[in-house]
């Protein structure tokens, strides 16, 4: 009898602490290789299972290397309610935040949210979420106001691409003066 009653508690205990709920939406910031220049950083999402069938709010705190990328010039081809996207600029010397909400119209957004927009220099800069899942840092906001959804946040990075050979250079200006040597010396011989 004592061993059922343990077993019973020690089953209820992990069933009421020991349980995480899983998170249910995904905001993942793009890998990419560029050279420099300005350069768009997709950030993808995945609201389709929200709980309640939408996300009404997001705020997303992202730092960077501002010696890599010198100025962030905001969110670009934003895919749902565009102008209302908010992202002081220059609140930090390396980060930046945006939020956006739109209780009256939840978004189920499973791709591609915006492209965030910087100038590159080159190099390397991870792009990181601040404190996920936590208010006023990084967090998404369910259909009403205080609601929060537990989202899994998956920071990337901007790497610098090689630069083109010098061999490859050096082939394709010898292939346009060829042909552009055969096509005077056609137009010569009619």
């Amino acid at each position: 009898m004592k061993k059922q009653i343990f077993i019973t508690i020690a089953l209820t205990f992990l069933l009421a602490f020991g349980v995480k709920a899983d998170p249910v939406v995904t905001v993942t910031i793009d890998d990419v290789v560029k050279q420099p220049g300005t350069v768009l950083v997709p950030v993808f999402v995945d609201f389709s299972d929200a709980p309640g069938g939408g996300v009404g709010s997001i705020e997303l705190t992202i730092t960077f290397d501002n010696d890599v990328l010198t100025e962030f010039i905001g969110p670009q081809n934003e895919a749902i309610a565009p102008g209302d996207w908010v992202h002081p600029k220059g609140d930090v010397g390396n980060e930046f935040k945006i939020n956006w909400s739109d209780y009256d119209n939840p978004s189920t957004l499973d791709g591609k949210l915006f492209d965030l927009e910087f100038e590159y220099a080159g190099g390397y800069s991870p792009l990181t979420f601040v404190d996920k899942n936590i208010a006023g840092e990084s967090e998404i906001g369910g259909e009403s106001d205080a609601e929060v959804v537990t989202a899994t946040f998956n920071d990337g990075s901007i790497t610098q691409a090689p630069p083109i050979p010098i061999a490859l250079w050096s082939m394709l200006i010898g292939f346009g003066l060829i042909s552009l040597f055969t096509l005077k010396r056609s137009a010569r011989n009619r």
